[in-house]
């Protein structure tokens, strides 16, 4: 965005604006309707204006541009105006009046200072734009009706100020994303993310990192030095990975979230705190309660919204949609040649379990782009991408459309024939929930009640 400075008055008054339009585009005018004009036309960052004109209709003027663009940054130029209509100036809020008799560099060194400011804010605010727009949870990819639920959850929390939220989900299903897609969609989407990963740091310097500390409070602490919960200040807090956390961290923290405030360590002054909290654990946080690895209280104080996130394998056609995405964003990134999937690899990619989830499929959908040449993705290629698993890639057969259930030599009752069945139709879908519920005409839910109901447990030990 190029800078546009105008200058109202007599250009050959003051020899001081010479040279202005190395720093931007400048714009003069003697007029004062055409003044008005430049600037709702061009939208110019900075004013200029020749203050050795008529008192009464400058002021005027002055009032009237501040009126149409209270934005704009208003210098006035002098070589003889009292001090009075300085004043006046200044009170309606003109940034200075300077004499450029008496003080010839003044304005230049003053612009300067505003021009790296301007450019400062200019950055931010182009930047917020692009974390907005990347962010935009309508731009999450996925039709499954697992994500659909998500972003009915996502839509109301946006819509209510400094709600806490718990965000819950296997490694690489997303957590940060939809912690940033609330932050960069709500209120407070100007004021700053702040996120740490709870996990990545010992027990004493995670403390000294969320609350900060004074000079002098441990042997390192050489100056005074402010914690994510002051650097969040009116914005959002994203504690990662909050399932980790030692007993003792987790009482200073249900402290901070119950009062609102907190204490540098080594300090003496309580510090109010308005800020959004949004935590994520790929953690079974009420079996952790129940092993009295996780307080109860935190727990619930943390739990005031929860979304759980699925995992990408029981989000059925969204793997594909995300992998034709995956491949035509970094074909693009690489400058590479855009490859499309063959039926079989399609295939491939639904039948894979994904354990590392989106992070997963995204990093294998990039090895793709970045190495293939030909114009369709193989079967090995695919196999080669998945590196581990390949084994179990290339050792899997299509699926039968039979089922065999053992039945015993005394027989079973209905209900236990139903755990068989359940059982038997789980195995050969390989514990894809989604597609079991679909062979069994039954819902989600209604399938995981059961596998409670009956105790089954995957090979893996998930439910």
């Amino acid at each position: 965005m190029q800078l546009k400075i105008l200058y109202y008055g007599n250009p050959d008054k003051h020899k001081v604006i010479d040279g202005l339009s190395l720093n931007g585009e400048l714009l003069t005018t003697s007029d004062r309707e055409s003044a008005l004009e430049v600037v709702g036309r061009e939208n110019p960052q900075f004013v200029l204006i020749d203050f050795d004109q008529p008192q009464r209709k400058l002021l005027d003027f002055v009032d009237q541009l501040l009126s149409v663009s209270p934005q704009l940054i208003v210098f006035g130029l002098t070589l003889t105006s009292p001090l009075g209509v300085v004043v006046k100036a200044v009170k309606m809020g003109v940034q200075e009046v300077i004499n450029t008799r008496e003080d010839p560099h003044k304005l230049q060194k003053e612009l300067s200072n505003l021009i790296q400011n301007w450019e400062d804010i200019d950055k931010g605010e182009d930047l917020h734009q692009k974390e907005r727009q990347k962010y935009d949870f309508t731009n999450l990819i996925g039709q499954s009706a697992e994500l659909q639920h998500v972003l009915e959850i996502v839509t109301k929390i946006i819509q209510r100020k400094w709600v806490t939220v718990l965000i819950q989900g296997e490694t690489g299903t997303g957590k940060e994303l939809i912690a940033r897609a609330i932050h960069y969609n709500s209120f407070n989407q100007f004021q700053p993310f702040v996120e740490i990963n709870c996990n990545a740091l010992p027990e004493t310097l995670l403390e000294s990192e969320l609350f900060g500390y004074e000079k002098g409070a441990f042997t390192d602490a050489r100056t005074q030095k402010k914690g994510l919960f002051e650097l969040a200040q009116h914005g959002t807090l994203f504690l990662d990975e909050i399932g980790d956390i030692s007993q003792t961290i987790q009482v200073k923290l249900l402290k901070a979230l119950e009062e609102k405030k907190i204490r540098r360590l080594g300090g003496t002054k309580d510090i109010q705190i308005e800020t959004r909290i949004i935590a994520a654990t790929n953690r079974d946080l009420k079996a952790a309660m129940q092993e009295g690895a996780f307080r109860n209280d935190l727990y619930y104080r943390l739990n005031v919204i929860s979304i759980p996130l699925p995992p990408l394998r029981d989000r059925g056609n969204d793997i594909l949609l995300l992998a034709h995405h995956f491949l035509s964003q970094y074909a693009a990134e690489y400058e590479s040649p855009t490859r499309a999937f063959t039926a079989e690899v399609e295939t491939m990619l639904q039948d894979y379990d994904w354990p590392g989830n989106i992070r997963e499929l995204s990093h294998t959908i990039e090895r793709l782009a970045l190495l293939g040449e030909s114009e369709t993705v193989s079967r090995t290629e695919l196999a080669e991408a998945l590196e581990s698993e390949t084994a179990l890639i290339l050792a899997k057969k299509r699926r039968s459309n039979t089922l065999q259930i053992d039945i015993p030599q005394d027989g079973f009752t209905l209900e236990e024939g139903e755990k068989l069945l359940i059982s038997a139709v789980l195995e050969q879908m390989e514990w894809n929930k989604r597609k079991t519920s679909t062979i069994l005409k039954i819902s989600r839910p209604r399938l995981d009640r059961k596998i409670e109901k009956y105790g089954l447990i995957s090979p893996k030990g998930r439910r």
